[in-house]
């Protein structure tokens, strides 16, 4: 007496929608729920720093009589922040080589800053030692230099500055393969620094080869743009090395370039109670971000958590679209990694593609698989069909291109189906408004409220003969996948009930019977995916 919207063709990620089914699907969800709360918190107890804590301390108002070009930003950035200072004489000599020593301050600033806010260093004799100390309490530095006035190598620098910030900071967003860097091996003393800034974003080398050039000296200017592409995850480079001449990257590649894009969602009721578990990809450094509607629906609060285990606040949602199943939610923080889109649509069947999601609440899962279907409707909705596996807690995650591109959000599987997955294309995100961002609660009881307003019968008062039929339409627009509608009888003696399927625009056929004559009220319910009824019409039968 529950014919679910949908349910004969798909099921969606955050539950089940068969009767049968659904007891098996929350006890799954709690389980994860579970096991991703517990991962969290012992992860976020050993991430007491923040890239956050980099804030401006200065003003720059052209300090520096030398400063103009492509560094030029950076430097005054850099002087906001505290980081670096002139060479005297109202000059910052951009095209001096960097001396260890100011490599050493600006190394011992930046993980003092990341960890407590602060670089409170006191002056000492010499004027580096203080600093020097510092690296080598805190393990940037294994041993001293044996002439800090001297120019440092940018092999030297390298190793340096991987080490002033932890691996959280510096989060991997390029697919740079193994020994790709043409003058740099992995088995040289500063070869795995100069794959992880690669690889971060902070470092892009020389030339179309991607040169690093390790045993040449590093210019202040160029110091300077290393030091904000450290601290501004908004100011990282992406850079490719060692894939295909087409541009593919293999899954190792696709995965370090798109992981840290990718994080796992967590929502909570009006209790604050554990209710779904989902994913969702960054658009922006400055956490904007999607998912999928279903995955926010019916909560009251969410939060997410990242590839390196931080947690932040999901702060609102700026718009949602229920029937292609995608919101554009704002997260609360800065500093993340937004991925790559490719908005054109132009997808072909029999294409490699790579999901990234939570299933069961694993967060950070590959899958691969091809395109089996570039376009395929299903109840009147455009999916990107695939065979990658997704499973439940993978809604909201991202569908890739073999070049590392967003091209869809995953969102459903078929039924009782074969490695038959649907996925959002990626361009109907661009009909989302992003002009303001409400609270989920506020959008939720909006939703809700259009809804069960759109929730109407076509009569409410039949009259039948003994033996006669009448068809009730019951149309709920908009309906999404799992949501039911039902009916009840005051006197089933009387009229006999029947539903018919669900059609393309959302009306559904409730078939009246009479049986003998009478009087009967027959209610008719419609529920969400947990069963809370949202309204009820009646529909008065009297039967001669």
């Amino acid at each position: 007496m529950l014919p679910r919207r949908k349910a004969a063709v798909f099921t969606d990620q955050m539950d089940g929608v068969y009767p049968d089914m659904k007891r098996f699907f929350k006890r799954c969800a709690a389980l994860t729920l579970t096991c991703v709360m517990t991962c969290s918190l012992c992860v976020s107890a050993f991430a007491a720093g923040s890239l956050d804590h980099f804030k401006h301390s200065n003003t720059y108002e052209n300090q520096f009589s030398d400063v103009s070009g492509w560094y030029a930003g950076y430097v005054a950035e850099g002087y906001e922040l505290g980081l670096f200072d002139g060479s005297g004489d109202g000059r910052f000599s951009p095209h001096a080589s960097m001396t260890v020593g100011e490599a050493v301050k600006i190394a011992a600033c930046l993980h003092s800053i990341y960890e407590t806010g602060e670089a409170g260093f006191a002056q000492s004799d010499p004027w580096w030692q203080v600093y020097a100390d510092y690296c080598l309490e805190k393990g940037i530095i294994e041993s001293g230099y044996s002439d800090y006035s001297n120019a440092i190598t940018r092999g030297q620098f390298a190793m340096l500055f991987a080490a002033a910030l932890p691996d959280e900071a510096l989060t991997e967003m390029n697919a740079i393969t193994g020994e790709s860097i043409p003058d740099v091996r992995l088995s040289d003393p500063y070869g795995s620094a100069v794959y992880k800034l690669y690889r971060a974003g902070v470092l892009t080398g020389s030339g179309a080869d991607g040169s690093f050039r390790p045993n040449t000296n590093i210019s202040r200017s160029e110091m300077a743009a290393i030091v904000i592409r450290m601290v501004r995850v908004t100011e990282r480079k992406s850079v490719s090395l060692g894939a295909s001449e087409s541009g593919t990257l293999n899954a190792e590649q696709i995965y370090a370039k798109c992981s840290p894009s990718v994080f796992s969602i967590k929502t909570y009721d009006e209790e604050d109670e554990a209710l779904a578990v989902g994913s969702g990809v960054f658009l922006s450094a400055a956490g904007e971000a999607v998912t999928n509607w279903h995955v926010l629906d019916g909560a009251r609060r969410a939060e997410i958590t990242t590839v390196s285990g931080e947690t932040y606040p999901i702060r609102g949602v700026y718009d949602y679209d229920a029937e292609n199943d995608l919101a554009r939610i704002q997260v609360d923080g800065t500093g993340f990694t937004p991925m790559q889109i490719n908005y054109s649509g132009a997808h072909l069947t029999g294409a490699t593609i790579y999901t990234i999601g939570s299933p069961r609440g694993l967060g950070s899962s590959l899958s691969a698989g091809i395109i089996s279907a570039a376009r395929r409707e299903v109840n009147g909705v455009t999916y990107i069909q695939v065979t990658a596996p997704i499973s439940s807690g993978s809604s909201g995650g991202a569908l890739i291109n073999a070049k590392g591109e967003l091209i869809g959000i995953t969102s459903a599987s078929v039924s009782n189906g074969q490695n038959l997955n649907l996925a959002v294309p990626i361009e109907k995100l661009t009909a989302l408004d992003t002009s303001s961002c409400r609270s989920i609660p506020v959008v939720a009881e909006e939703y809700i409220r259009k809804l069960t307003a759109s929730f109407k019968l076509s009569r409410t008062n039949v009259n039948l003969d003994a033996g006669d039929s009448a068809k009730i339409i019951c149309s709920v627009p908009g309906i999404p996948s799992g949501y039911a509608v039902s009916y009840e009888s005051s006197a089933r003696s009387i009229v006999q009930c029947s539903w018919g399927e669900w059609k393309e625009n959302d009306d559904v056929e409730l078939t009246l019977t009479g049986l003998k004559a009478g009087t009967v009220t027959v209610t008719v319910k419609l529920h969400d995916r947990k069963d809370n009824v949202l309204a009820e019409r009646n529909i008065n039968v009297r039967v001669q």
